[in-house]
């Protein structure tokens, strides 16, 4: 499992939701691939995280 600080995840969260139009689906392994892709997301964040960002991203 990857270490995913709170500083990230926050940074993450805050992309995902000022970007979540821009994305072409909505399932999370997809979104992990354009996220890694871009150069915003490391490669070894897993998609149970970014599950949570997402969730995170959606509750604030």
């Amino acid at each position: 499992m990857s270490c995913l600080t709170r500083k990230l995840q926050q940074k993450l969260t805050r992309y995902v939701q000022k970007n979540s139009a821009h994305f072409s689906s909505t399932d999370p392994e997809c979104i992990r691939e354009e996220l890694v892709n871009k150069g915003v997301c490391p490669s070894d964040v897993t998609t149970d995280q970014l599950k949570v960002i997402i969730k995170d991203a959606a509750v604030s």
